[in-house]
C-alpha cells in the first residue's frame, strides 16, 4: 500500500512542512488515476522550453506501463480531494508532462475558489505586461515568456530578461515604469539558465541599469559560445542584440544575494540546462511574509542523473524551507497559470491569492510533480 505521513515543523514562528512518501508494491490499478476537471489533454510535440523536448511517447504506452500507472496513482492519492492538487496531477502526470505548446494553450482551470476564467497562452503571444502578484513582487511578459521583478526598499532583483533586447525595451521598461518602479535601479539580473528566451534581454538591462549578471559557470560558457556562432539556433534566433551581457557573478549552490531588505537564496537545478539555477525569495503579503520558489522549466529533465541532482535536489529543499508557491518565467504549467495571475492582478489585494499554496500544500505539490516524474521515467525507460 502506499502510505503518506504529513509531518508538520514549527519554527522560529515559521510553518514549514515535510511530506514522506512510502512507496511498496501495489497491484496494477485497472484503469488510469482521473484525469482532473478542465486538464491539458496529453499531447506531444513542441514545447514553450525550446528545442529537444518532444516525446514520442504516446498515451497508450503511458496507460500500458504498470510501473507508470503506480505513480500516477500515487500522484493521485497525494492529491486527495484538494481540487487544486488534483488539477496540478493532470498537468505533470502525462507523456508530454505539460510542456507543450498546446498544453499551455488549452489549459484549464482548477475547480476551486475563487472562481477562475481560463486563459490559455496563444501562440500569436500577446503581450500581457505587469501583473502585481504580491505587495513586493510582479511578473512583467507575453503569454508565452516574462521576467520576475522582487522589489526592495534600495532596489530590485529581476529573473530572467525575456527574448530580446526589444523585449526588454518594448514590455519589461515600461511594464517596470508602470508600477513606479526605476529599471535603473536594478541590482541584480538572474538567469534561470542561459537559452535565449531567458537571456534574450540581459544585454540591454545590463546596459541601462549597472546591475550584475548571475549565472551558473556552465551557462555562462554555453551563454557566451553561442555569440560565436554565425548562424544561432534554437531560441538565439530571436535575439535582435548579438552583444553579450559582461560575464559577472557565477552562481553557487546556496548563493545569498542581498538587496536592501530582501534576500534571495540561489540554488542549483541541473537538468534543462547543466547550469540551470533557482530561487528561493520571500514575498510579502497582507503583513507577512511567504517563501516562494521560482523554478527554471518545472520538470523538464533530460536524464535520471538531472532528475536526482538536480529536480530532486531543489524540491527537497523548497519543502524543508516550507515554501509556500511554485512559479516560473513561462506561465501555465506551474501554480503561475495566467487565469490566477490574471485574477490577482485585477483584484489587488484579494481576499484569496490563489497563488499561496502554504507550505504543507506545496510541499503535496512538488511530490505530485516528483511522484509524475517517476510515472514518465519508468515510461521512457529512463533508468
Amino acid at each position: 500500500m502506499l502510505r503518506i505521513i504529513i509531518a508538520a515543523l514549527v519554527g522560529a514562528g515559521v510553518a514549514a512542512a515535510a511530506i514522506f512518501l512510502v512507496l511498496q508494491e501495489k497491484p496494477v490499478m485497472e484503469e488510469a488515476a482521473p484525469v482532473a476537471q478542465n486538464a491539458p489533454a496529453a499531447t506531444s510535440g513542441p514545447s514553450a522550453f525550446g528545442s529537444g523536448t518532444t516525446t514520442s511517447l504516446t498515451q497508450e504506452e503511458w496507460d500500458s506501463n504498470p510501473a507508470t500507472q503506480k505513480w500516477q496513482a500515487a500522484a493521485y492519492e497525494i492529491a486527495g480531494d484538494d481540487p487544486d492538487l488534483v488539477f496540478d496531477a493532470g498537468i505533470f502526470c502525462k507523456p508530454s508532462r505539460g510542456v507543450s505548446n498546446e498544453d499551455r494553450a488549452t489549459i484549464g482551470v482548477p475547480d476551486s475558489e475563487p472562481r477562475l476564467e481560463p486563459f490559455g497562452a496563444p501562440e500569436d503571444r500577446p503581450v500581457i505586461g505587469l501583473q502585481r502578484l504580491f505587495d513586493n513582487f510582479y511578473w512583467i511578459g507575453n503569454s508565452n515568456i516574462g521576467v520576475w521583478v522582487v522589489t526592495s526598499d534600495d532596489g530590485y532583483i529581476v529573473y530572467d530578461a525575456m527574448n530580446s533586447a526589444a523585449d526588454a525595451r518594448d514590455i519589461i521598461v515600461p511594464g517596470m515604469e508602470e508600477a513606479g518602479l526605476d529599471p535603473t535601479q536594478i541590482r541584480y539580473l538572474v538567469f534561470g539558465h542561459y537559452h535565449g528566451d531567458h537571456t534574450g534581454g540581459g544585454h540591454y538591462l545590463q546596459e541601462l541599469s549597472g546591475a550584475r549578471a548571475i549565472m551558473h559557470w556552465a551557462d555562462w560558457e554555453l551563454y557566451l559560445r553561442a555569440f560565436e556562432d554565425e548562424n544561432p539556433s534554437g531560441s538565439f534566433r530571436r535575439m535582435d542584440d548579438m552583444t553579450p551581457m559582461t560575464r559577472d557573478i557565477d552562481a553557487e549552490d546556496g548563493m545569498e544575494i542581498t538587496v536592501g531588505d530582501v534576500t534571495a537564496t540561489l540554488y542549483q537545478m541541473t537538468g534543462h540546462t547543466p547550469g540551470s539555477i533557482a530561487m528561493i525569495v520571500p514575498v510579502k503579503y497582507a503583513g507577512t511574509e511567504h517563501p516562494i520558489l521560482l523554478v527554471t522549466a518545472g520538470n523538464h529533465f533530460r536524464n535520471i542523473n538531472a532528475f536526482i541532482g538536480g529536480y530532486e535536489h531543489i524540491w527537497d529543499i523548497a519543502i524543508r524551507r516550507g515554501v509556500e508557491s511554485v512559479m516560473q518565467s513561462h506561465p501555465n504549467t506551474n501554480m503561475n497559470l495566467l487565469a490566477r495571475t490574471r485574477y490577482v492582478h485585477d483584484n489587488y489585494p484579494p481576499e484569496i491569492n490563489p497563488l499561496l499554496y502554504g507550505p504543507e500544500r506545496t510541499a503535496k505539490y512538488l511530490n505530485i510533480v516528483r511522484a509524475c516524474s517517476r510515472a514518465y521515467i519508468a515510461a521512457v525507460d529512463m533508468l
